[in-house]
């Protein structure tokens, strides 16, 4: 598989022109970050979510009279991205609308990626342009995996997500991947998640209009490992496949995944973004490595 790689005296960086996806990070010391995507668990590292977050309603949706089918997440994830960048520090990927993205989205853009390092911090920068006549409309979102545990002597128990505000947002509820309109506690105004066994019992936590915009992955002794910043973006989602699985997810949306029995058209949807002609979007997330 096609790989970029950008490096400093701090970090290296590994992305795959598959969906632009973020596959490796190793620290000063070669220490592995990202998940490996062993398909025991979950076989991808960090999917780029678009057009749209989680499922839509029986995979598909509506624009007007149009009716387009649609897998979870969208299809950028499986979509081959250009290179139009590679530096030392920084690479640049893009994806622009083709005869294949208009049978399943009808909408004329360009999703530009962008890695750069800066010191211990990697920044990922997501642009949407409108080459439309029209304003568009899509959701955006990140899925990267973050190996936990990251030694073979602790369990991902052993480790928690602290977050830089204290919270009393409750995590939205789903059922088979939909939003069932209910919710629940998690957070009780404080700002540590623990990572027990039993966490993703009830699938992904999601969370709406947090105070906080920073999220840390602390070890039993206190010890920051990273700190994934998010601003800027309505939700965030928090997910591992079972309470085997060695990595975390924290996924920064722009979107949300449909409700149950949900039936609007998609440019009415909940968190989708809507572009006008000629305008470009962009939102950014990071990753600190202590």
């Amino acid at each position: 598989m096609n790989k970029n790689q950008i490096r400093n005296e701090y970090l290296s960086v590994s992305i795959n022109h598959q969906g632009a996806e973020l596959a490796s990070i190793q620290n000063a010391d070669g220490k592995e970050l990202m998940w490996h995507a062993d398909p025991q668990f979950w076989g991808r590292h960090s999917s780029i979510l678009f057009p749209y977050i989680g499922k839509v309603f029986n995979d598909k949706y509506r624009i007007g009279d149009q009716t387009f089918e649609g897998k979870q997440h969208g299809f950028a994830r499986n979509t081959l991205f250009e290179s139009v960048l590679k530096e030392d520090h920084q690479t640049h990927f893009q994806l622009k609308y083709n005869e294949n993205t208009l049978q399943a989205y009808p909408f004329k853009f360009c999703l530009h990626v962008k890695y750069v390092l800066i010191k211990n911090q990697l920044q990922i920068i997501y642009e949407v342009e409108n080459l439309d006549n029209q304003t568009i409309y899509f959701s955006l979102g990140a899925h990267p995996a973050f190996n936990v545990p990251l030694h073979q002597d602790e369990k991902r128990s052993d480790y928690s997500l602290e977050f830089n505000q204290d919270e009393w947002v409750e995590t939205l509820m789903i059922t088979d991947g939909y939003l069932n309109g209910n919710s629940r506690d998690v957070f009780n105004g404080k700002n540590l998640i623990p990572i027990t066994d039993h966490l993703f019992d009830h699938d992904a936590l999601i969370f709406k209009n947090m105070k906080s915009n920073q999220v840390s992955l602390v070890n039993k002794h206190g010890k920051k490992i990273w700190t994934f910043d998010y601003s800027g973006f309505s939700y965030l989602g928090i997910w591992s496949q079972n309470d085997k699985s060695p990595f975390i997810c924290i996924e920064p949306w722009m979107g949300v995944a449909d409700k149950i029995n949900a039936d609007w058209d998609f440019r009415n949807k909940e968190g989708v973004v809507s572009l006008e002609k000629g305008r470009t979007f962009k939102c950014v997330h990071s990753v600190t490595i202590h």
